[in-house]
């Protein structure tokens, strides 16, 4: 039965979004406190997240996807559809700061850290908006994957926010500039 939820979670959301990753509980043990999961839903099971990319995208797109009514209708459907088997489910928006949606990313599997402390994916390099849902349904996790980023260091290169020794303050970061230079 779990692999067959698993299975109906990623048809819907794979529908919409370029990249979909599970993560289970046991994934979280070393989660800092402050942004676990479980301060948004205590009984939670599995983290999903999923991502949208467009190489070709803007700044101003920075945080949202490109077919806003389609990912909203495929969210209620994943909600709707782990609610009729009884789990609740709540979705984490791309604005959230209760956790980290590149963390929950690089432990679902859709991605690794760059330099700029993004979220890196396979074909959309730092241009992906990211959701998530939390659910107390248990599901199939993915595996984390490394090897994504290739360490070409083009987006520490025009990070304003970077001084010269690649060190960077994110309070300064923002601009979107890394976005699409990344190769990957």
């Amino acid at each position: 039965m779990i692999d067959q939820n698993t299975n109906t979670v990623k048809s819907i959301l794979n529908n919409i979004f370029d990249s979909v990753g599970i993560a289970d509980k046991e994934s979280f043990k070393n989660a800092p406190d402050k942004y676990h999961p479980k301060n948004i839903l205590e009984g939670f099971e599995s983290v999903i997240v999923y991502a949208q990319g467009n190489k070709n995208s803007s700044e101003q797109d920075m945080g949202s996807f490109s077919d806003l009514w389609g990912s909203l209708a495929a969210q209620n459907e994943v909600v709707k559809f782990l609610e009729s088997l009884g789990y609740k489910s709540i979705i984490i928006s791309g604005t959230s700061r209760s956790v980290s949606l590149v963390k929950m990313g690089i432990l679902a599997g859709i991605g690794e850290l760059s330099p700029v402390n993004s979220l890196v994916i396979k074909g959309l390099g730092l241009t992906a908006s990211l959701a998530a849902i939390i659910t107390e349904a248990p599901l199939i996790p993915d595996e984390e994957i490394s090897g994504v980023c290739i360490k070409c260091m083009k987006c520490m290169d025009v990070c304003p926010a970077t001084d010269i020794a690649y060190q960077r303050n994110p309070d300064k970061c923002g601009c979107g500039k890394c976005r699409n230079i990344c190769p990957v």
